[in-house]
């Protein structure tokens, strides 16, 4: 598989470093990006684009990855990953307990946010890019989507 484009480098990093910094400031857990596994479990090893993992959890941080669901996961899509994104990432990360999956539409300006209920993950909410994304699983995290959006706008999207 291709390694990511610089859309999705930007957003990625623009997002982690939002993430991180409020995680951290309200003392909530641990925020990763990738290289980094998610053996989520006996049969799925998958490397989200970004992770978070509430302090309570924070045991199932490992060395060479995170052993078990996190509570938030971050998938950017493009048109090599939407399928296996949608098709079985996110039935698994639903099946797992994953408590939120925010998936990235770079084309659409868009994070759909959705809510695991320890079987399936449902959609809850589509931000657009003028949007502040929050988070049920981050009490007090706002992410305001415009400027991460804004940067990326100005950089080379690949079709599809």
């Amino acid at each position: 598989m291709a390694g990511a484009n610089d859309a999705h480098q930007v957003f990625v990093g623009e997002l982690y470093i939002e993430v991180r910094t409020q995680t951290r400031a309200l003392g909530l857990g641990e925020t990763r990006i990738p290289p980094f596994d998610v053996y989520i479990d006996e049969h799925n090893t998958f490397q989200p684009d970004l992770l978070f993992v509430s302090s309570e959890r924070r045991h199932i941080i490992r060395n060479r990855g995170v052993t078990g669901s996190p509570d938030v996961v971050v998938e950017v899509l493009s048109e090599s990953t939407r399928q296996r994104d949608f098709e079985t990432k996110l039935p698994v990360y639903g099946r797992n307990g994953v408590r939120e999956a925010w998936m990235a539409d770079l084309h659409a300006q868009t994070v759909s946010k959705y809510i695991g209920d320890g079987h399936v993950m449902m959609l809850a909410q589509v931000y657009a890019a003028d949007e502040v994304l929050t988070s049920e699983a981050m009490p007090g995290v706002a992410i305001d989507l415009g400027p991460i959006f804004a940067l990326i706008r100005g950089v080379a999207l690949p079709d599809g």
